[in-house]
């Protein structure tokens, strides 16, 4: 399979404390808030006590291979937004040319792309089954090899994580036919 409708295989994852005295008429802290203050614990350690007891426990790394099978389900359900959301904008933008310009099906936009691809996939009942070789990860790069099971086609599919999720990048390139 060549052109996007292969690409489209192979691309398609505080706390502040108040610490306020009472002042009374004239100008002077009251005894009450004084001692108030005194018995209050530090506030420095409270919040950071509570900032603690309140963060979110951290999400463990996502794989690259878990990212590319994340983008894929998405690509395929049609989840447009995520699975765009999962395409560098270069990548994106000659995935959407390469529809335009060697297929029937003309698309304005990435949304549209996957929208449409989604349905060709489930018209022909080509399988999202995939066999993913990781070449290459480390925590902000990775390089994977991908075999469609059911039709052969494969490729290298070249993944950067600049946050929390994996994108796509357009150094993706399908296996040569």
């Amino acid at each position: 399979m060549t052109g996007v409708l292969g690409l489209a295989v192979l691309a398609t994852s505080a706390v502040t404390a108040c610490t306020a005295s009472s002042v009374d008429s004239g100008g002077e802290a009251s005894a009450v808030s004084s001692a108030t203050s005194a018995a209050a614990p530090d506030p420095s350690t409270s919040a950071a006590a509570l900032a603690a007891s309140e963060a979110p426990e951290p999400e463990p790394e996502q794989s690259a291979e878990d990212g590319f099978r994340d983008w894929l389900a998405a690509s395929r359900a049609p989840d447009a937004a995520s699975a765009c959301a999962g395409l560098s904008p270069q990548l994106a933008a000659r995935m959407v040319a390469e529809m335009n310009d060697t297929g029937p099906l003309h698309v304005e936009s990435c949304d549209a792309m996957i929208t449409a691809t989604a349905e060709l996939y489930r018209a022909t009942g080509q399988s999202a089954e995939v066999d993913i070789t990781v070449q290459q990860e480390t925590a902000t790069d990775a390089t994977l090899f991908v075999t469609y099971l059911s039709s052969g086609d494969c490729g290298t599919v070249v993944m950067t994580r600049p946050s929390t999720s994996w994108i796509i990048t357009e150094q993706s390139e399908e296996c040569a036919a």
